[in-house]
């Protein structure tokens, strides 16, 4: 899902809802998709050292999987003790409070195994050790693809 359907998705939905994406960017596997003061934002996802975390966040706030990371935002968002803010665009703005109450599903339909399993093995192997997989040259070429679209399976 590209930024401009996650923002197509968000219209017209309450402050506080997101969605989690594969990201555009090569580095990053996710984006963050959500709406706050009647606009909708983006920010990446950070995946480092095996947690998942936003960008300035300390290692010991990340999480081991994206779920237990989302989930942990939303407990942070609906009881306020820790915020989430990002950088505006423009210079003299103040930061954008990120609050993440309500997920949206981007899924109406089934993603294909292929993509599931090449969003796993990219998630676990860096982009640059990919050739010294044991796997076909053919594999190896669909992993560096970049990901900036999900594939879906027809019902």
């Amino acid at each position: 899902m590209s930024w401009d359907e996650a923002e197509m998705k968000l219209a017209n939905k309450p402050d506080g809802s997101f969605l989690v994406r594969d990201s555009s960017n090569d580095r990053y596997l996710l984006s963050l998709s959500f709406n706050t003061n009647g606009h909708v934002h983006h920010t990446r996802i950070e995946h480092h050292k095996g947690k998942f975390s936003f960008w300035s966040q300390p290692d010991s706030l990340g999480k081991a999987t994206i779920q237990e990371f989302i989930e942990k935002c939303i407990r942070n968002s609906q009881n306020g003790q820790f915020l989430y803010f990002i950088r505006p665009s423009g210079p003299g703005a103040p930061p954008i409070a990120v609050h993440l109450l309500y997920p949206v599903s981007r899924f109406k339909q089934m993603q294909s195994l292929q993509h599931i399993c090449r969003f796993n093995i990219v998630q676990r192997v860096r982009r640059d050790h990919i050739d010294q997989l044991p796997i076909p040259k053919r594999i190896k070429d669909y992993l560096k693809e970049s990901q900036y679209y999900v594939e879906y399976l027809e019902d």
